[in-house]
């Protein structure tokens, strides 16, 4: 009975090894720490370099063109270029290597104006503007990464099951196309408003000196004026 006592308390005072134990836990959940700041810090980097994407495809899709169709024609090449290895080969692979994917169908341009479909409207309704406020134009794409998709030792999962997935938007008010100058400006109509902006004749004055090509002096006819596009309303 003396040594099974003797040999109870022993077994109780040694702490041989807990230091070991203490070391191997720490080292794993910093391991596990480590991991999860080099996924978080890369995939942060990799959100700047998708919103360039963004910014450059709505820059080229923004400028005037002859009609809307070029405009949104501009955007996608402008996109798909980025994607194009042979354009830009250490880019290209980091937006479809597994940890992060630029979705190339999920690119949605919307310009308003008089265009058809999605490239008709604008994203108010999805950002919340207001009716008076400046529509929300531009183009937006779906950018995922998986490499925040893991589990974690004595952490588990820090995701749901679905993939971390968000919209990249770039926003860029659309410029008027030609055509639009023409179908909606109507730069004969806006000519004889100016003329009209003051009763006492000043602007009619001002060009009482120039004689009409059709004839007669006086003032020009408006048949004898035709607009003159300068790329732009």
């Amino acid at each position: 009975m003396k040594m099974g006592r003797w040999l109870s308390h022993s077994r109780v005072n040694n702490q041989r090894g807990m230091l070991s134990v203490d070391f191997l836990f720490a080292m794993i959940l910093a391991a596990a720490l480590c991991m999860m700041m080099f996924a978080l810090t890369t995939t942060l980097s990799m959100l700047e370099i998708a919103q360039y994407i963004a910014y450059s495809t709505a820059r080229a899709h923004a400028p005037a063109h002859e009609t809307q169709a070029q405009q949104v024609a501009l955007g996608n090449a402008k996109f798909k270029t980025f994607m194009k290895e042979s354009l830009y080969p250490n880019l290209a692979p980091l937006l479809k290597n597994g940890w992060f994917e630029v979705d190339e169908k999920s690119l949605d341009i919307r310009g308003g104006g008089q265009g058809t479909g999605t490239n008709g409207q604008t994203f108010n309704e999805e950002y919340g503007a207001e009716t008076n406020a400046l529509p929300q134009e531009g183009i937006r794409f779906k950018f995922t990464a998986s490499i925040l998709k893991m589990n974690l030792p004595f952490l588990g999962s820090i995701t749901s099951d679905t993939d971390f997935s968000t919209f990249v938007t770039g926003l860029i008010l659309r410029e008027p196309t030609s055509e639009e100058c023409r179908k909606t400006l109507e730069v004969g109509v806006r000519y004889k408003a100016i003329k009209g902006l003051d009763p006492s004749g000043r602007f009619q004055q001002a060009i009482s000196g120039v004689q009409s090509p059709s004839g007669g002096g006086g003032h020009p006819a408006d048949a004898d004026y035709f607009p003159l596009e300068d790329n732009g309303c």
